[in-house]
């Protein structure tokens, strides 16, 4: 009789280890890539597949050593789009009217700052999260037009952020209060200096087993609380702390209840493994802890302490978020939450509904395509179009605008009151964290 070495839970523990590792290698080869475009020009709207009634326009296909890889959008007053180049300058467009794709004006934006991931026009300002250590370093800074040209001639760094890149620093959002900056960052942010908490600053890192760290080394060592979002006054002096656990929360978006939706990004390489989490739809509480830990020590959905998911989308890259808030859209899609993902090329449609205080989705392929790396996109609520870029890790990048063309109303949608009374719970609730 062939003998056995008595258990051991080292043993079992490297045992399937060595599996696990052998599945993820499997996971990795099999997991598609953005497809190369190696022509000079971005991808025909010809070979995207899009939503009944709806039409797409390359606006402007952008010579890549002229002006880069766009991954950041904004508006600003006046209609005009300013965009950011992955890796280097700002640059502002005023658009061509609406049935006319040509004619875009490009100006460059001449101060040195660039390399953004997120931008804001808010209170007079032109905010810009700088996601590389360039210029004064990566953070959030805040450009002027001080003599009323109409142009920018004042940059200032108002908080520096520390870690940074793909999983970096990203989004700025206009908070509901008029009176704030949201901040949107990935799980390689440290935390600033934080001056107040909705989130209890006590995490842990307790595993019954010994955790499995990433394979490849990722993220190893890097402990709680992982991505985060923070609210800022104007001048970024006083920051506060919303929400934690995220992974790569690249970007997010105020429904008109005044409630966050986040859309987080998964670890491919943890496919097939128990603790793998699916790019998804977070509803963004007050306080809410999500339980992104590197390696083995992700919290299951399950979890009482954590809030799951909106909606699983499965795996991704998750990129730009907005709603459809003054798109001449039928109001299905005005209502509409908008998720970019830029490795599998779709532009997906989140119809909410409400379900108690919170929310429940659905999906809609809305534009997908190949070449399709979507990174960012705005609603431009001066023609009622909306905008969104190609582009990133120095991909080919394009603009596109997308306009609604069939026979539906395309009058401003009313407001969905259900689930009004629950939701003011809640937030009566909310206005206790951190007092």
């Amino acid at each position: 009789m062939q003998s056995f070495p008595p258990f051991s839970l080292t043993t079992c523990w490297h045992r399937c280890s060595l599996a696990i590792t052998l599945v993820g290698t499997l996971t990795l080869a099999s997991k598609p890539a953005v497809a190369a475009n190696l022509s000079e020009t971005a991808t025909p709207p010809g070979q995207f597949k899009v939503a009944k009634d709806f039409k797409v326009d390359l606006i402007h296909s952008v010579p890549k050593d002229q002006e880069g890889s766009w991954v950041a959008l904004c508006m600003d007053p006046k209609g005009r789009l300013i965009v950011s180049d992955q890796y280097g300058k700002l640059y502002r467009l005023t658009l061509p009217p609406l049935g006319n794709s040509d004619g875009v004006k490009i100006e460059t934006i001449d101060l040195a700052v660039g390399q953004a991931q997120g931008l804001l026009y808010a209170f007079d300002s032109l905010y810009v999260m700088v996601a590389n250590e360039a210029y004064e370093g990566r953070g959030l800074y805040r450009l002027r037009d001080t003599n009323g040209d109409d142009k920018f001639d004042e940059a200032k760094l108002l908080r520096k952020l520390s870690g940074g890149g793909e999983h970096g620093p990203h989004a700025i959002l206009p908070s509901p209060d008029g009176k704030t900056l949201t901040i949107i960052s990935g799980n390689q942010t440290k935390l600033p200096d934080i001056d107040s908490s909705r989130v209890p600053m006590r995490w842990s890192e307790d595993h019954l087993l010994p955790r499995l760290w990433d394979g490849n080394g990722f993220m190893k060592g890097v402990l709680a609380p992982g991505g985060w979002i923070a609210k800022t006054d104007p001048d970024g002096k006083t920051w506060e702390l919303i929400s934690t656990g995220f992974r790569n929360e690249y970007d997010a978006a105020y429904n008109r209840n005044g409630d966050l939706f986040a859309y987080d990004a998964d670890m491919e390489w943890d496919m097939n493994t128990p603790w793998y989490r699916p790019t998804r739809v977070n509803l963004v509480t007050s306080g809410a802890e999500f339980g992104w830990r590197s390696g083995a020590g992700k919290w299951p959905a399950y979890y009482p302490d954590s809030l799951g998911a909106v909606i699983n989308i499965g795996p991704g890259s998750p990129t730009g978020v907005t709603f459809g808030y003054g798109a001449k859209f039928p109001a299905k899609y005005q209502e509409a939450l908008f998720i970019c993902d830029w490795s599998y090329g779709k532009l997906y449609a989140i119809h909410l509904t409400p379900e108690g205080s919170g929310y429940t989705g659905t999906r809609e392929e809305f534009i997908f395509g190949s070449p399709l790396p979507l990174t960012d996109l705005v609603i431009n609520p001066k023609d009622g179009a909306m905008y969104f870029a190609i582009g990133g890790r120095r991909t080919q990048s394009g603009l596109y605008r997308v306009t609604y063309a069939g026979s539906e109303s395309t009058a401003p949608a009313k407001a969905d009151k259900r689930g009004a009374t629950d939701r003011a719970i809640r937030q009566r609730l909310e206005s206790y964290h951190g007092h």
